[in-house]
């Protein structure tokens, strides 16, 4: 999930040495279990958007996020849209794994009892669980601690899990060479907010409040993950941006890709944006929690009858080409763009 409290670089840097790593590598390195375990349930492990956990004859799908103020929420960002936004965030991954949402556990940590703050924050939180029959089932409650005389700012960490049916679940390492790349909605929105915010650029008005609702009110695609779970062969959600992402896809399942940039659907704040804008936040801006999903050519005609009973949109824009896990963007005029990279914790570059 990108944080939109810290500024991005105005160009693409490393700041790696020889032996640094990257958020994704530190989970590979470190906190990736490689071992067997007899007595456990088995798992399809680390590496996507939720674990699937096989219980009996069931399947569970389990997730979790962990986000601050400061980092993920700005320091004065409305409590109430805190709430709604910490649980579709988790909710997003149980989509894009085709789950159901059945439970989630909250902790939290802040650092004095801000009673109107939790007040909105609640609110916002269990609107959001009500309205996905999503019910809180625990969790915890800690005082942040005092750090050279400063309190540590609130942090969230949020558990959900989603049911699926026996064998069942979407993952990142399922695309084939000739499969369709899909994507729903309007991916860029979010990140437009963000650039107005900090300086990047200058939305009208009226197009700035259609950003900032997309970024602090996102819609996890529940109903369209569980439609897809048998027509998509792989999915995700695009927490990080576009490109990046879709990288995960690519490396996990061990293939290429190439996307066609005419065919990116854009909102109508959108096109309002220059070019360079555009491409700046569809390719590579993040927080916009859409599904980005393979299938194969033959269910089009069925995704694209989804869609429309869902009236939720989805578009087609590109194509799996074979083995390698390389991605070209073919820019319609017969060039290839080069995208800033999308967001990586420890590192603000590509993956």
């Amino acid at each position: 999930m990108r944080p939109p409290a810290a500024k991005m670089p105005d160009k693409p840097h490393s700041t790696r040495t020889p032996n640094s790593l990257d958020e994704f590598g530190v989970i590979s390195e470190f906190f990736t279990d490689k071992g067997a375990h007899p007595n456990a349930w088995p798992s399809q492990g680390v590496g996507d958007d939720c674990a699937f956990l096989d219980i009996g004859d069931k399947r569970i799908a389990v997730t979790t996020d962990m986000m601050a103020l400061g980092t993920h929420f700005f320091d004065n960002a409305d409590p109430y849209t805190v709430g709604r936004k910490s649980l579709a965030v988790n909710l997003s991954d149980l989509a894009a794994a085709g789950a159901v949402p059945k439970a989630f556990f909250l902790s939290i940590s802040f650092p004095s009892i801000d009673e109107k703050w939790l007040k909105a924050y609640s609110k916002g939180l269990m609107e959001e669980s009500f309205r996905y029959g999503c019910p809180l089932r625990g969790g915890d409650t800690v005082k942040a601690p005092v750090i050279d005389g400063k309190p540590s700012k609130t942090t969230i960490s949020i558990t959900a899990l989603g049911e699926l049916p026996a064998g069942k679940g979407l993952t990142r390492s399922e695309a084939r060479p000739g499969d369709d790349i899909w994507v729903s909605g309007t991916p860029g929105d979010a990140f437009a907010a963000l650039g107005d915010i900090w300086g990047y650029w200058k939305c009208a008005p009226s197009d700035y409040r259609y950003f900032k609702s997309r970024m602090d009110k996102p819609t996890a695609r529940v109903a369209l993950g569980t439609g897809l779970l048998n027509l998509a062969s792989s999915a995700c959600d695009i927490s990080d941006g576009l490109i990046g992402d879709l990288q995960h896809i690519l490396d996990r399942s061990g293939v290429s890709a190439v996307l066609h940039w005419k065919d990116f659907p854009l909102s109508e704040a959108m096109r309002n944006m220059p070019e360079d804008v555009r491409r700046r936040c569809v390719l590579s801006g993040g927080d916009d929690y859409e599904l980005l999903f393979t299938a194969s050519a033959e269910q089009s005609a069925r995704i694209l009858e989804l869609s429309q009973r869902l009236s939720v949109p989805v578009t087609r824009i590109g194509e799996i080409t074979g083995a390698g896990e390389s991605l070209l963007i073919d820019d319609g005029e017969g060039g290839v763009l080069s995208p800033q990279p999308s967001f990586n914790h420890f590192t603000n570059e590509v993956v």
